[in-house]
């Protein structure tokens, strides 16, 4: 089976992918939603890998309190459920995963700046992993 994972945010969207023979999670690209239309997109990358799951990160509470930013993510599954409804749908605890990814990619970026999108893709990758590690 083929996954694409989808770490959501409201600017950027990082996307990994990652199948179920090779157990693996790959970055595969950043959305800037400023610059591309998001859905457009998900419908090009999900027909042209023939995606057969998509994984999307939850940022849960620890104390399972429903506010912020997992109100938002919540929002958007039922929204990616609309819009491609014969696809499973599965959540994965991100938690941490935007420090890690931050830590493995620092080298990546000598400026002052760091590029996000790296960031972005790089966190769906570790979203996707621990989510093939615990489901495949």
């Amino acid at each position: 089976m083929n996954y694409l994972c989808i770490d959501y945010g409201e600017r950027r969207v990082g996307l990994a992918i990652g199948d179920s023979e090779l157990r693996f999670a790959f970055p595969r690209e950043t959305i800037d939603r400023q610059e591309q239309d998001l859905w457009a997109r998900l419908e090009e990358i999900i027909t042209k890998e023939k995606m057969d799951a998509l994984i999307v990160g939850m940022p849960f509470h620890p104390d399972g309190r429903k506010e912020g930013k997992n109100v938002v993510v919540e929002a958007f599954v039922e929204e990616l459920k609309s819009h491609f409804p014969h696809l499973p749908i599965f959540t994965q605890d991100e938690s941490y995963s935007s420090v890690e990814a931050l830590k493995k990619t620092s080298y990546m970026s000598r400026k002052k700046k760091r590029d996000k999108g790296i960031v972005d893709r790089a966190a769906a990758a570790i979203i996707l992993q621990n989510w093939l590690d615990g489901n495949t």
